[in-house]
């Protein structure tokens, strides 16, 4: 970026951030994000903040090959129905997801 200072609603709206609250909502907002992902497979929930933890680690490109190498690390391990639900979830899930908001 050009060091130049942005709003909130603008960090929003370029997906800088996934969420903008009034004041005092912080700590509502922030319980509620946890409670959903503590739904989440705890196990792959530890392996992506790995991924994310150990690719801060490197440069862009061995970052993206390091999160490659895992995501087919674990594709091998799952069963052909982990395999299929995990397809029909992704589907789902980006039948519902907006454009790019740059």
């Amino acid at each position: 970026m050009a060091a130049t200072p942005i709003t909130a609603e603008q960090g929003e709206r370029w997906g800088l951030v996934n969420h903008v609250v009034e004041e005092g909502e912080l700590l509502k907002k922030a319980h509620a994000v946890a409670e959903a992902m503590i739904k989440n497979n705890q196990d792959l929930v530890l392996r992506y903040k790995a991924v994310i933890n150990d690719g801060l680690k490197l440069d862009l490109g061995h970052a993206l090959a390091l999160e490659k190498e895992r995501a087919h690390d674990y594709y091998n391990g799952m069963t052909k129905e982990q395999f299929k639900k995990m397809q029909e979830f992704i589907a789902a899930r980006s039948s519902k997801k907006p454009s790019s908001k740059l």
